[in-house]
């Protein structure tokens, strides 16, 4: 049986179980529906009361506000220039687009732990700092917790509504734009921090793929085979590898070349002789490249690819219908709230303009495998 089909059945027991836990335990902090767990903490925080601290904490709410506003405007530049590469320009190449987090199909089983992580951590954060700059604006805290929707771990923070909607608008504005700010703070310093250890830790390439009767396969190379050296040169980073390979003409038409790479496999280090004859393009290899202390780099990639990416879409104004009311980013009550001041019908337009930006969203997915180092 295959490891996908396993564990969605093991994903239909757990919540088969939870729900009829949630049926015969009632419960006032824990409230189960569902494919959704809500466990509230009881936990109430009252507005700062060192002025200093929460004007230190305000002057970041608005350098947030000013961020968020920015990101709004860079993702409809994104969304622009790929609807028109994508529906106009009609592009012969494939146009990137937005990549929907799906198990087993944009992300691999054995991946989806990292990204798990990555999305707790962003979003338990991302509540964290509406909490900090909604007391430091003086709108207390009543509640707090956690959730878990399907598989997708998050949290939240509830402001006192009355205050909340007592407070100046620029407030209700710093409040809404501080989660966008720091998932973007968090998802930049992990790329940095990506570029900084990830060449530290390069061990070698990594074979995912080996075409039928490719001088590869001939040789008797299999996938998972990490190459260490060619010909003697070490190449354990990936453009070290390609350079090596361009150096004896393995990926040109014109040359027949032997080469010897030293390989390890299942722990094992071997020499394998691979022959590329004239006339043949190259040697027939996918490769990507291979770490040491790999779970750490894939969960410092999973992070800043989550945290840019919540920064990205959670400034935009979405809007999303449902029966009991309507779901909305941070993006959208920043563009909605400043709008109304103006008027009820703009108010109304920017709901508009909310679903609209959704759809735009829709129609640009695109189903590609995301894989981490």
């Amino acid at each position: 049986m295959q490891s996908w089909l396993l564990i969605l059945i093991a994903f239909i027991i757990f919540w088969g179980i939870l729900y009829i836990i949630g049926k015969s335990f009632k419960s006032k902090k824990i409230n189960i529906y569902p494919l959704v767990l809500i466990a509230r903490t009881g936990i109430s925080m009252e507005p700062i009361k060192d002025k200093k601290k929460a004007k230190v904490i305000s002057i970041f709410g608005y350098i947030s506000l000013a961020i968020s506003i920015g990101l709004m405007a860079y993702f409809y530049y994104i969304v622009g220039s790929t609807f028109v590469a994508k529906y106009i320009a009609q592009s012969s190449s494939q146009v990137a687009g937005f990549v929907p987090l799906i198990p087993g199909v944009t992300i691999s089983i054995d991946q989806l732990i990292y990204f798990l992580i990555a999305i707790g951590i962003a979003v338990i954060v991302h509540e964290l700092f509406h909490a900090i700059i909604a007391r430091a604006e003086g709108i207390p805290v009543k509640d707090a917790g956690f959730f878990l929707l399907a598989f997708i771990p998050a949290a939240f923070v509830e402001p006192d509504d009355n205050k909340m909607k007592q407070a100046p608008l620029k407030s209700r504005l710093k409040v809404y734009s501080a989660g966008v700010t720091i998932n973007l703070i968090m998802g930049l310093i992990f790329l940095l921090l990506f570029v900084y250890i990830a060449p530290k830790l390069f061990a070698g390439v990594d074979l995912v793929n080996i075409l039928p009767n490719s001088p590869a396969y001939l040789a008797n190379l299999k996938q998972g085979m990490t190459i260490l050296s060619v010909n003697g040169t070490s190449t354990l980073s990936l453009q070290s590898f390609m350079n090596v390979l361009n150096k004896y003409g393995a990926e040109s038409n014109n040359t027949a070349v032997n080469l010897l790479l030293t390989v390890k496999y299942n722990g094992v280090i071997q020499n394998i002789s691979v022959f590329k004859p004239y006339g043949v393009p190259h040697l027939g290899i996918s490769v990507v490249q291979s770490f040491r202390l790999s779970w750490l780099v894939s969960i410092i990639s999973a992070l800043y690819i989550i945290n840019l990416g919540l920064a990205l879409v959670n400034a935009a104004p979405i809007a999303i219908p449902l029966p009991g009311g309507m779901i909305q980013s941070d993006g959208g009550y920043i563009f909605i709230e400043a709008i109304s001041k103006i008027g009820k019908k703009w108010a109304q337009a920017g709901i508009t303009i909310e679903i609209i930006t959704v759809l735009l969203i829709l129609s640009l997915l695109t189903i590609y495998p995301i894989r981490l180092p």
